[in-house]
């Protein structure tokens, strides 16, 4: 599940994005709160971080499980051609047998 360049590219251009746009969000909610504080901008600003850190746990999990994915991927891989290698060196053996069954 390894992501080509291009697309890491575009995955951090987001982030970037994303965490631009809580910033500013963030400026202004406390912007508010310094000018007249009340229960609706403490509203705000709880489900604004309630929001980043929803998303942000959903990108770590979504990070944690590609590099898991990756890793299962890899293991196979490595699997296959032990019992690639394992074959052929069967096959050498039989043969090697063969020969000297015939003698």
């Amino acid at each position: 599940m390894e992501k080509n360049v291009t697309d890491k590219k575009i995955d951090l251009l987001k982030s970037i994005e994303y965490s631009n746009d809580f910033n500013f969000l963030s400026e202004v909610f406390l912007k508010w709160k310094k000018q007249k504080s009340n229960e609706t901008i403490d509203k705000l600003i709880a489900a604004n971080l309630r929001m980043y850190f929803y998303t942000f746990n959903m990108e770590e999990e979504i990070r944690l499980l590609r590099k898991i994915v990756t890793e299962y991927r890899a293991d196979k891989n490595r699997a296959i051609e032990r019992a690639r290698k394992s074959e052929l060196k069967i096959n050498e053996l039989q043969d090697l047998l063969k020969k000297y069954i015939k003698l």
